[in-house]
């Protein structure tokens, strides 16, 4: 992407005499991404910017500082790099990452609805990497969804995602953990329990909400429509879930069987590691193309070929 110049940025454009704004790049509910370059390596990076209305609440610094923390010892080729942290000359922390070119698995699914199988299991698999190290770390996400999966653009055309925004992770069984912040997250993305409360969200929350995402990706919507949200025991039940076969009749009726347990109200039945979740969505998507490919194959034997028959001789 080019640095070109933006009116829209803030005054003094240069973050401690290193990291000059260049193009504001989007922004959520507590923070603005601009694209930056910085002056010592020559290199953009990318700078997210806590809003001003938001530097003097206690808590929302807090989890913005932890959001630097806890990315920053993620060390997983799929979590996007910290590279500093700044603040900037009115006091508004900031975060450095990585500057990444690509776009979001949600742009993604925009431009095609219907994923094929390998990038739906290559998203998930590289996911539950992601989130693999994070509950090792005794980290919860607590807002997976495609907006935060970034498919990086790699010269030798490769697949890479990277999990970006730990803004509303969260420690485990943090000490005095009182949900004051309310509930966090996307409403489509949250376990069921969560609603329900007060029982704080832990990992099988992030694999709930991976499972959505591998919905979303197979048939390009979320399994549930927004009115099931209204009320919660509806949004519990398959019978408000459209299957993934009626959308890709030509998957394996095992992807349903993955989706009741990836999605189960109880967290108890859900798979019991992100890495359990990707594995057996690999086999079950492989395994029917497998499938298909020796019906393809049997097909093929039992055509007969009419046999050539050549001139007699004169």
């Amino acid at each position: 992407m080019p640095l070109t110049p933006n009116d829209a940025l803030p005054e003094p454009t240069i973050l401690e005499d290193r990291y000059e704004l260049v193009e504001r790049l989007g922004e959520g509910a507590m923070g603005i991404v601009f694209l930056a370059r910085d002056l010592v390596l020559d290199i953009p990076v990318a700078v997210k910017m806590l809003r001003g209305e938001y530097c003097r609440i206690a808590e929302v610094v807090r989890m913005f500082d932890q959001e630097a923390d806890l990315s920053a010892r993620m060390l997983s080729p799929h979590v996007v790099k910290v590279l500093a942290r700044a603040v900037s000359r009115v006091g508004a922390p900031c975060i450095v990452y990585e500057y990444l070119e690509g776009e979001s698995v949600a742009a993604r699914i925009a431009r095609e609805p219907r994923l094929e199988l390998d990038e739906v299991c290559t998203i998930v698999l590289q996911t539950a990497r992601a989130l693999s190290r994070a509950h090792a770390l005794g980290v919860v996400h607590r807002d997976v969804k495609p907006d935060n999966l970034f498919l990086v653009d790699q010269p030798d055309s490769r697949a890479l995602l990277k999990v970006l925004d730990f803004g509303v992770a969260e420690k485990l069984a943090r000490p005095g953990a009182s949900g004051s912040v309310g509930l966090i997250g996307t409403t489509a993305y949250l376990a069921p329990e969560v609603f329900f409360g007060p029982r704080p969200p832990d990992a099988r929350t992030d694999l709930y909400a991976l499972g959505v995402v591998a919905y979303e990706c197979l048939t390009g919507a979320c399994p549930y429509a927004p009115e099931c949200y209204d009320d919660l025991f509806d949004h519990m039940s398959r019978s408000n879930r459209l299957s993934v076969r009626e959308t890709r009749p030509e998957l394996p009726e095992e992807i349903d069987e993955w989706m009741d347990r990836a999605l189960h109200p109880d967290p108890f039945w859900r798979f019991a590691s992100a890495r359990e979740l990707a594995r057996e969505l690999d086999r079950v998507l492989h395994a029917g193309t497998a499938a298909r490919a020796r019906r393809a194959a049997a097909a093929h034997a039992r055509v007969k070929v009419p046999a050539v028959r050549l001139p007699r001789a004169a």
